[in-house]
Protein backbone atom coordinates (compact mmCIF):
# COMPACT_ATOMS: atom_id res chain seq x y z
CA UNK A 1 0.00 0.00 0.00
CA UNK A 2 1.37 3.39 -0.94
CA UNK A 3 1.49 6.29 1.48
CA UNK A 4 -1.18 8.06 -0.59
CA UNK A 5 -3.47 5.05 -0.31
CA UNK A 6 -2.85 4.82 3.42
CA UNK A 7 -3.65 8.53 3.85
CA UNK A 8 -6.85 8.18 1.79
CA UNK A 9 -7.87 5.10 3.80
CA UNK A 10 -7.34 7.06 7.03
CA UNK A 11 -9.45 9.95 5.73
CA UNK A 12 -12.27 7.66 4.58
CA UNK A 13 -12.25 5.78 7.89
CA UNK A 14 -12.58 9.04 9.82
CA UNK A 15 -15.45 10.19 7.59
CA UNK A 16 -17.22 6.84 7.94
CA UNK A 17 -16.82 6.96 11.71
CA UNK A 18 -18.33 10.45 11.80
CA UNK A 19 -21.28 9.43 9.62
CA UNK A 20 -21.96 6.30 11.68
CA UNK A 21 -21.92 8.40 14.85
CA UNK A 22 -24.38 10.83 13.26
CA UNK A 23 -26.64 7.95 12.21
CA UNK A 24 -26.62 6.53 15.75
CA UNK A 25 -27.49 9.93 17.21
CA UNK A 26 -30.33 10.35 14.71
CA UNK A 27 -31.64 6.88 15.57
CA UNK A 28 -31.65 7.78 19.28
CA UNK A 29 -33.50 11.02 18.53
CA UNK A 30 -36.07 9.12 16.45
CA UNK A 31 -36.63 6.68 19.31
CA UNK A 32 -37.13 9.62 21.68
CA UNK A 33 -39.62 11.27 19.32
CA UNK A 34 -41.50 8.02 18.80
CA UNK A 35 -41.43 7.20 22.52
CA UNK A 36 -39.51 3.96 22.23
CA UNK A 37 -36.48 2.88 24.19
CA UNK A 38 -33.45 1.29 22.46
CA UNK A 39 -34.85 -2.15 23.31
CA UNK A 40 -38.07 -1.32 21.42
CA UNK A 41 -40.27 -0.94 24.52
CA UNK A 42 -42.22 2.23 25.23
CA UNK A 43 -40.57 4.84 27.42
CA UNK A 44 -42.59 5.28 30.60
CA UNK A 45 -43.18 8.56 32.37
CA UNK A 46 -40.52 9.35 34.92
CA UNK A 47 -37.84 7.74 32.85
CA UNK A 48 -34.95 9.83 31.55
CA UNK A 49 -35.57 11.71 28.30
CA UNK A 50 -32.55 9.93 26.88
CA UNK A 51 -32.63 6.19 27.31
CA UNK A 52 -28.87 5.94 26.95
CA UNK A 53 -27.26 9.22 28.08
CA UNK A 54 -23.75 7.98 27.34
CA UNK A 55 -24.67 7.88 23.63
CA UNK A 56 -26.31 11.32 23.70
CA UNK A 57 -23.77 13.66 22.19
CA UNK A 58 -23.82 16.68 19.94
CA UNK A 59 -24.51 16.11 16.28
CA UNK A 60 -21.79 17.61 14.11
CA UNK A 61 -23.59 18.06 10.80
CA UNK A 62 -21.26 18.17 7.80
CA UNK A 63 -24.07 19.11 5.43
CA UNK A 64 -24.83 22.36 7.30
CA UNK A 65 -21.39 22.79 8.93
CA UNK A 66 -23.06 23.19 12.29
CA UNK A 67 -23.35 21.59 15.71
CA UNK A 68 -26.75 20.57 17.08
CA UNK A 69 -27.47 19.82 20.73
CA UNK A 70 -30.72 19.67 22.71
CA UNK A 71 -32.73 21.64 20.18
CA UNK A 72 -30.09 24.32 19.55
CA UNK A 73 -28.00 24.77 16.43
CA UNK A 74 -24.66 26.56 16.18
CA UNK A 75 -23.54 27.22 12.60
CA UNK A 76 -19.75 27.21 12.40
CA UNK A 77 -19.17 27.19 8.65
CA UNK A 78 -16.14 25.73 6.96
CA UNK A 79 -13.77 26.75 9.75
CA UNK A 80 -11.19 25.42 12.15
CA UNK A 81 -13.87 25.66 14.86
CA UNK A 82 -16.06 23.21 12.95
CA UNK A 83 -13.16 20.81 12.44
CA UNK A 84 -12.25 21.07 16.13
CA UNK A 85 -15.84 20.40 17.23
CA UNK A 86 -16.06 17.42 14.87
CA UNK A 87 -12.78 15.97 16.14
CA UNK A 88 -13.72 16.32 19.81
CA UNK A 89 -17.22 14.91 19.22
CA UNK A 90 -15.79 11.90 17.40
CA UNK A 91 -14.41 10.57 20.70
CA UNK A 92 -16.44 12.04 23.56
CA UNK A 93 -15.28 11.42 27.11
CA UNK A 94 -11.72 10.88 25.91
CA UNK A 95 -8.84 13.31 26.03
CA UNK A 96 -6.93 13.90 22.81
CA UNK A 97 -3.32 15.07 22.84
CA UNK A 98 -2.42 18.48 21.48
CA UNK A 99 -0.18 16.81 18.90
CA UNK A 100 -3.07 14.67 17.67
CA UNK A 101 -5.37 17.70 17.46
CA UNK A 102 -2.74 19.67 15.56
CA UNK A 103 -2.43 16.79 13.13
CA UNK A 104 -6.17 16.11 12.73
CA UNK A 105 -7.61 19.63 12.82
CA UNK A 106 -4.77 21.76 11.49
CA UNK A 107 -3.29 19.04 9.23
CA UNK A 108 0.00 19.41 11.07
CA UNK A 109 0.51 22.91 9.67
CA UNK A 110 0.45 24.62 13.07
CA UNK A 111 2.72 23.66 15.94
CA UNK A 112 1.66 26.03 18.73
CA UNK A 113 -0.35 24.79 21.72
CA UNK A 114 -1.54 28.40 22.07
CA UNK A 115 -3.37 27.98 18.78
CA UNK A 116 -5.41 25.14 20.28
CA UNK A 117 -6.18 27.11 23.45
CA UNK A 118 -7.38 30.04 21.38
CA UNK A 119 -9.56 27.87 19.13
CA UNK A 120 -11.07 26.08 22.14
CA UNK A 121 -11.88 29.44 23.75
CA UNK A 122 -13.55 30.68 20.54
CA UNK A 123 -15.48 27.43 20.10
CA UNK A 124 -16.76 27.65 23.68
CA UNK A 125 -17.86 31.26 23.06
CA UNK A 126 -19.70 30.36 19.86
CA UNK A 127 -21.45 27.38 21.45
CA UNK A 128 -22.42 29.41 24.51
CA UNK A 129 -23.85 32.22 22.40
CA UNK A 130 -25.97 29.62 20.57
CA UNK A 131 -27.52 28.43 23.85
CA UNK A 132 -25.20 25.45 24.29
CA UNK A 133 -23.37 26.53 27.43
CA UNK A 134 -23.41 22.98 28.80
CA UNK A 135 -21.55 21.62 25.78
CA UNK A 136 -19.18 24.60 25.83
CA UNK A 137 -18.35 23.80 29.45
CA UNK A 138 -17.89 20.13 28.53
CA UNK A 139 -14.90 21.03 26.34
CA UNK A 140 -12.13 20.56 28.84
CA UNK A 141 -8.37 20.75 28.68
CA UNK A 142 -5.72 19.43 31.00
CA UNK A 143 -1.98 18.84 30.64
CA UNK A 144 -1.96 19.59 26.92
CA UNK A 145 -4.90 17.29 26.21
CA UNK A 146 -8.46 18.27 25.28
CA UNK A 147 -11.74 16.43 25.32
CA UNK A 148 -15.49 16.74 25.09
CA UNK A 149 -16.31 15.34 28.52
CA UNK A 150 -20.05 14.64 28.49
CA UNK A 151 -20.35 12.83 31.82
CA UNK A 152 -23.00 14.89 33.54
CA UNK A 153 -23.94 17.02 30.50
CA UNK A 154 -27.61 16.87 29.55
Amino acid sequence: MTSEQAQRLTELTARLSEHLMSAAICADELRNVLGAAPDGHAIHRGRSKHANPARHRPLVDESTLSVRWNGHTCPLGHTILFRLAARLARQPNQYITADQLLSDVWDGGVKSPGTIRSAVRHLRERLSSAGMGDIAAAIQGTDGRYGLILDGAT
